[in-house]
Formats: structure tokens, C-alpha cells, sequence
């Protein structure tokens, strides 16, 4: 019996996710630099050509890699924004953000080691330094709204801890106290208490 049309659609979905996997993980391990797409062709069980047939190009594959971890940033995000009401919105995102890092830290980890290579971030930057002002864009509004004196500052300085503690998380998961980092930015930044 032949497959019918969503079956299809499953498998073009399962095989671009293995493909985006393995180039996750090759572009971590070898440097965007230094993998080939027969490398990641390789690793994902598949020919050159068929994976030519999902994206054609290395340069293409690693804007989908970008895509595909920023659609589960924004879905989160979204979430939390269309349902939190304005004094939990900062203690939500935080949430949102260590519970996404905290479920699958292998997958952020290599997604970290991606931003800090130079052949990646002269074709990304941009993306990625869009994507950081539009979340801290995020944090901006809310602060002003409780009233915060530079809210624009105050954005600048969370985002700046919440990297810190992504990565500090991201050395050493198994001793880094995640959840008590967060309630402590909570404490200061979210709820209903005076700015400081």
C-alpha cells in the first residue's frame, strides 16, 4: 500500500530534523569551518544528494540550524507573553528560559558553542544580535511598566545574567544551583516589589 500524503510529510519532517541534528553536532564538534556536507550527509545516514534535496547548501543548512533552535526560543516566549499577566511576565520568561535550557542542555550547549565561532557569527551576527534585542526588548517594556528608573539599562544588565547563568549552567549542569539562580533574578527583577 502506497504511503499516503501526511505519512510522507512525517518522513520529510523526521529526516530535516536528523539532518539539522547532525549538523548541530558536527558544526559543535569540527567547527563550522571544517565540516562538509558529506560529513553531515554522513552522520545523518544519508546521501549527498538527498540531503541536497532538503537544503542546498552548508550555508543554507546552518540558517535552518539557527531557525530551528529560535522557533523553540520563540514558541516559548509567545506563550508567556500572550498569557502572563504584567506582573509576572519577567518571573514567566525566566522560567520559560532555564526550564527550555534545563530540559535539553546537551542540544543548548552546542547551540552556545555555535555562536562563538567567527565563521558562523560573520553569517549570523546579525540574526543573533536581532534576537537578543528583541528579548530584551521584552524585559525593557515590562521593567518600565513596574516603574524600574532605566529600564533600558536594567534590561541590558539581566540579559547580561541570564547569559551568565546559561552558561555557567552549561560548564558544569550537574552542581550549577539553576533554580536557585533564577529565584534570585526573579526576586530582583519580577513581581511586585519596589525598584531598586
Amino acid at each position: 500500500m502506497p504511503r499516503t500524503e501526511n505519512q510522507n510529510e512525517e518522513i520529510r519532517l523526521a529526516t530535516r530534523t536528523t539532518i539539522l541534528n547532525s549538523a548541530i553536532q558536527l558544526f559543535a564538534q569540527k567547527g563550522y569551518a571544517h565540516t562538509t556536507t558529506r560529513n553531515i550527509a554522513t552522520a545523518a545516514g544519508l546521501s549527498v544528494g538527498l540531503m541536497y534535496h532538503y537544503f542546498d547548501s552548508k550555508e543554507s543548512l546552518l540558517r535552518a540550524v539557527f531557525d530551528f533552535a529560535m522557533a523553540r526560543i520563540d514558541e516559548r516566549i509567545t506563550a508567556v507573553l500572550q498569557t502572563s499577566p504584567p506582573d509576572t511576565v519577567i518571573p514567566n520568561l525566566l522560567h520559560a528560559i532555564f526550564d527550555l535550557l534545563a530540559s535539553e542542555p546537551e542540544f543548548w550547549s552546542l547551540f552556545y558553542i555555535l555562536r562563538t565561532q567567527p565563521a558562523i557569527m560573520a553569517l549570523l551576527g546579525d540574526a543573533f544580535r536581532e534576537r537578543t534585542a528583541l528579548l530584551r526588548s521584552c524585559f525593557v517594556v515590562e521593567l518600565a511598566q513596574a516603574g524600574w528608573p532605566q529600564p533600558e539599562l536594567e534590561g541590558y544588565y539581566l540579559y547580561s545574567l541570564i547569559e551568565g547563568a546559561i552558561q555557567q549552567y552549561l560548564l558544569d549542569p550537574a552542581s550549577y544551583p539553576l533554580a536557585e539562580v533564577v529565584e534570585k533574578m526573579i526576586a530582583q527583577f519580577g513581581g511586585n516589589h519596589e525598584p531598586v
